[in-house]
């Protein structure tokens, strides 16, 4: 996921960034054959030269090769620059506080580099190298309006391209947004064995022979002997075998079927990595050899298991209980409610209102006075159902100007949308409310004419405000557990298993459906193999022209805990670039309105499933 394309160059702005990086270091020589020897002998016509400057130089020592993004050679000095669009500012530290070590966080930016300079040094003995972390300066604002459009991303036959506007020069771009970083402690560190606990007995042995011992085993096509353990429960290669088609394989699976001699049926149980928000998984059960929820004897257990569908709320531990005696079978298959929802739900005023934002983090920012990776709110949705349970599809705006700074116009529209009552307002989850304190800073800093009622609108739906938003992921963290919501609260998770536990539902979304944009849509369907309801989600139109579906661009995001709106993301990000035809412009927006008005739509199910429960 790391390499994914479309997430780095619009989510991330990777390969943008990337040759943000060429124009800091200007004229340089492109080394664009992917041919071994060529590379190497064009690098090498280059690097005879006194001074010079090197894109993607090539680099080989005995059977390691490497690709440096940036090579600046200066006399007898060789800067080698790692490009990388991870953020960074004056103040970050790379160390960890005692022993010192590398923080986990940067071991994979800082390790590349090092093995990057542990090549270079043994292939030029006879240079100075000083290597560079090059990283995106969150404290620097953009000092120029439309940076990004410098860099278009065009989609070259499926592959993704920056297309850099001819003759852009540094003086162009402002003030520099991305910074190079000197890490020859760091990699010094690293290269004595120091930087990180060794994580197999190979790498315990020393940096030269963890290289020399993976490149044999590279050379000999034999796999290095797995280590299982906690590192494997966010492994992307974790699959449900019921998923997987003819021939194909699960990372996870082999590697624990040859470290535990697992069996087919062993990976069909569930996994104590599966526990929600389970952490020190290691020392709690691995370590003892505990691997599934069904070998957890009581004194494991998070909490105690009796009583626990009578008291008034869950905490953190009694919900973990919840899940693992639900899911092995020890409780009822039944779904759980507490009685303090029903509570809750008294304190609420109608009309309800269920809204969800869409906002991008830009790497390059798109506008001036913005930092990399602010903030930008670019579309929000409303349902408010009322008192006598009738819904409405109040709102869907989307900033659909290119190159127009969406956010204060967005806050108008959203207090346009809610300002005329005083229904309850619901979230789901912790990003609306961010947003908001985001917004009320760049208020601040702008001074619109408005200033005073907008900042005053924000403080009345964020925490503390009279009219708090309310969460609906803490009511069903809190109050609601279905065994088939596994152990995410996600509502791409939660969605599917109400609509599947609920006759309402079904007999309402059976129905055909029409908001605003989505028209005529059957939301209750089932999935004949497995009989359960088949996420609305996976019933959406994809959105083409090269934004991957929702499902693929979400799961993308969640590993950075952006939010679950990375297609959007992508696809709002691609509409800033004037290259798109019309067609494929509305096209794209029409798919941003669908899948923003699904998602207050799915927090209105989530709804009307409790009143049913209620009733």
């Amino acid at each position: 996921m790391d390499d994914n394309d479309f997430l780095q160059s619009l989510a991330k702005g990777g390969i943008q960034v990337g040759e943000l990086a060429k124009i800091y270091y200007p004229g340089g020589r492109d080394i664009e054959t992917l041919d071994y020897d060529l590379s190497i002998e064009q690098t090498n016509e280059e690097l005879a030269k006194e001074n010079a400057v090197i894109y993607e130089a090539a680099i080989r020592y005995q059977n390691c090769f490497i690709r440096v993004d940036v090579l600046e050679k200066v006399g007898n000095r060789l800067n080698l620059i790692e490009v990388k669009s991870k953020s960074w500012s004056p103040d970050t530290e790379f160390f960890t506080k005692r022993n010192p070590t590398i923080l986990s966080k940067w071991q994979k930016y800082l390790y590349d580099v090092a093995f990057q300079y542990w090549v270079m040094k043994k292939a030029f003995p006879e240079y100075r190298i000083e290597p560079y972390l090059m990283l995106i300066d969150k404290s620097q604002e953009a000092t120029i309006d439309g940076l990004h459009q410098h860099f278009k991303v065009v989609d070259d036959h499926g592959r993704f391209k920056v297309k850099v506007k001819p003759g852009t020069t540094a003086g162009d771009l402002g003030e520099q947004i991305l910074k190079p970083v000197h890490v020859a402690e760091e990699v010094l560190l690293i290269l004595e064995g120091k930087g990180r606990d060794p994580q197999s007995e190979l790498e315990a042995k020393g940096f030269d022979q963890w290289v020399d011992g993976l490149a044999n085993h590279l050379q000999e096509n034999k796999k290095y002997r797995v280590r299982v353990g906690e590192k494997c429960k966010n492994c992307e290669y974790r699959i449900d075998p019921k998923s997987l088609g003819h021939d194909e394989k699960s990372g996870f699976q082999e590697c624990w079927s040859k470290a535990k001699q697992w069996k087919e049926k062993d990976f069909e149980k569930p996994h104590v990595f599966d526990i929600w928000n389970e952490r020190s998984m290691q020392k709690k059960f691995l370590d003892k050899d505990v691997y599934h929820m069904e070998e957890l004897i009581p004194g494991m257990l998070p909490a105690n298991p009796n009583h626990l569908y009578t008291q008034t709320e869950w905490d953190n531990d009694e919900r973990k209980t919840v899940q693992i005696m639900k899911q092995t079978g020890h409780h009822g298959e039944e779904e759980a409610v507490l009685a303090g929802l029903f509570h809750e739900m008294d304190q609420w005023k109608y009309p309800l209102h269920f809204i969800d934002f869409e906002a991008v983090l830009a790497a390059i920012p798109f506008h001036k006075g913005l930092k990399p990776y602010d903030f930008i709110p670019f579309q929000f949705s409303c349902h408010t159902m009322y008192e006598d349970g009738s819904v409405v599809h109040r709102a869907d705006w989307i900033e659909e100007t290119p190159g127009k700074l969406p956010s204060i116009p967005f806050i108008r529209k959203l207090k346009e949308c809610l300002e005329g009552d005083e229904g309850t307002v619901f979230r789901y989850h912790n990003f609306e409310n961010t947003v908001l304190n985001k917004m009320k800073e760049l208020i601040q800093a702008r001074q619109p004419d408005d200033e005073k009622g907008l900042i005053d609108f924000i403080d009345t739906l964020v925490k503390g405000g009279e009219r708090e938003m309310v969460d609906q992921y803490e009511m069903i963290k809190k109050y609601y557990y279905s065994r088939i919501m596994g152990g995410s609260n996600s509502i791409k998770k939660v969605l599917p298993a109400m609509l599947t536990e609920s006759p309402k539902l079904q007999e309402i979304y059976s129905q055909p459906y029409s908001g605003l944009y989505l028209k005529e849509k059957v939301f209750y369907k089932e999935d004949p193999e497995t009989g359960l309801a088949i996420s609305p989600y996976k019933l959406l139109n994809s959105v083409g022209y090269g934004i991957p579906d929702y499902e693929e661009g979400d799961k993308v995001i969640e590993q950075e805990s952006i939010s679950e709106g990375g297609s959007a993301m992508m696809a709002w990000s691609r509409l800033q670039f004037d290259d798109l035809d019309e067609t494929a412009r509305q096209a794209v927006l029409q798919s941003l309105y669908e899948y923003c008005e699904l998602d207050t739509l799915a927090m209105v199910m989530i709804h009307q499933h409790w009143n049913y429960l209620k009733s």
